[in-house]
Formats: C-alpha cells, structure tokens, sequence
C-alpha cells in the first residue's frame, strides 16, 4: 500500500488494492444488463445516489483519519500491510454483497474509514511538522479537479469506455515502477515521474468512472460500487498530490 521510497523518508503511494477493485468492482456487467445509456431521469437518480454515497465516504475517511491520528498510529509493525489486506477484503465483500442492505453501506463506509486510518499516521507527521498547510492545499487541489474532471465527464460527447483496458494496463504499471523505485531504485526522478502518473492515470479513471452513472441501471448497489470508484479516484487524487506537494517542500 505504501510506496516505502527512500529518498521521500518513507511517504508512498496506495495502489495495491486498485488493481483488485478494477478487476472485481462494478465493472462487470450488472444483472446481466449490459451497458447501455439510460434515460435522462434515470441517470440523474442515480447520479444523486452515487454522489451522496462518494460525498459520506469522503467523510468516513476524515473520521478514520481523526481517529487514527488521535490513537497515534506509526507504520511500523506491518500496520501497512493489515491495512492492505483489511481493504483489499472490504472491496470483495462490498462488491459480493451490493445488493444488499444495510450491509453494502457499512461495508462501503467501513472501507473509506479504514482507508483514512492508514493515512493517518502521515498526515499526523505533517501536522506535528507544521506542514497543516499542504494537506489543506492538496485537499483544495484535489476538490478543484474532481469538481472539473467530473463535469467535463457528464457533459462532453465524447466516450472514454474505450480507454478502461489501457487504465488498468497504467495501474498496473504505476505500482510496478512503484515497488521497483522503492526496492532497487531509489531514484527521485522516477519517483516524481511515478507520482505524476498516478496524478494522470486517476484523473482519467475519474472521468470513465462518472461516465459510467449514465451507463447503469438505477440501483443502490450500482450506486455503491459506482461511489466506490469514485472515492478511490478522488483518494488516489489526494495522495499523489500531497506527495507531490511535499517532494517541492523537500527542495526547500
């Protein structure tokens, strides 16, 4: 989950898990439907639904951020790695059981918390440090591009279903490069190329992910999955450009 990158005193990346929710998520054919463009009042229902889920799971991340700042979480000890396996499970789980009520918000919520809880100890070193100011400036960052990418997804004519094959090829690649720079590497310029991919490749998937609202059946665990993919987006947003953010501190 964490791109352990020497040369950026072991602040990484979270993408391990993306592969697997590419391959299992939403993204298979739901109820055997096929995609196909639904209509106007359709789509809108459903595009309430899954922006009202995204918006409640960006919140769940926030208060598992909190919690584990204020409980002191380090990375030490494999915490990563019980992380990773946590929402690895939580992925499978949300997607077997989407249909499913209560249970497909808890599994949701619980896997956006969980995720905060991961970061958290990052984010307790920059605020401990005095950098509060480039959380807040990637959170800003990260809104303004998410608010853009998906506006120009539901309002442009042109399809990017098409490009869903070459996303998953570039995560693929990404955590490749990942783990090879922080093993055997360890060069800056690769990490900064690696961040700048991961920056490109999720504002893409952002704007195929809010394409696909007009391409499902209105249902809750359509909604769910699809709210799924996108707070992953917008997560992986934020902590490529935090990193980013901070590797220009880092020249100060």
């Amino acid at each position: 989950m964490w791109n352990n990158n020497q040369n950026n005193n072991n602040r990484g990346g979270w993408g391990n898990q993306f592969t697997n929710q590419r391959q299992i998520g939403y993204g298979g054919n739901p109820q055997g439907l096929g995609y196909v463009e639904t209509s106007i009042a359709e789509r809108s229902s459903l595009s309430t639904k899954v922006m009202t889920f995204t918006f409640f799971s960006i919140l769940a991340a926030m208060a598992g951020t909190f919690v584990g700042a204020q409980m002191g979480l380090t990375f030490g000890g494999g915490t990563w790695l019980l992380f990773l396996i946590a929402e690895i499970a939580l992925i499978f789980a949300a997607n077997a059981f989407k249909d499913r009520m209560p249970l497909n918000f808890i599994l949701l919520y619980s896997f956006a918390a969980v995720t905060g809880l991961s970061i958290s100890p990052l984010i307790n070193i920059l605020f401990q440090a005095g950098f509060s100011g480039i959380v807040y400036q990637a959170l800003g960052i990260t809104a303004g591009m998410t608010i853009a990418l998906s506006a120009y997804a539901w309002t442009t004519k042109r399809d990017f279903s098409g490009i869903a094959p070459f996303l998953f090829a570039g995560v693929i690649g990404l955590v490749l490069v990942g783990l090879l720079n922080a093993l055997l590497f360890h060069s800056p310029i690769l990490h900064m190329v690696y961040l700048y991919a991961g920056v490109i490749i999720f504002s893409f998937y952002m704007i195929f992910d809010v394409q696909q609202i007009k391409k499902y059946p209105d249902t809750v665990g359509n909604a769910v999955m699809l709210a799924l993919g996108l707070y992953l987006n917008i997560f992986n947003l934020f902590l490529f450009i935090l990193q980013i953010l901070m590797s220009f501190q880092d020249r100060d």
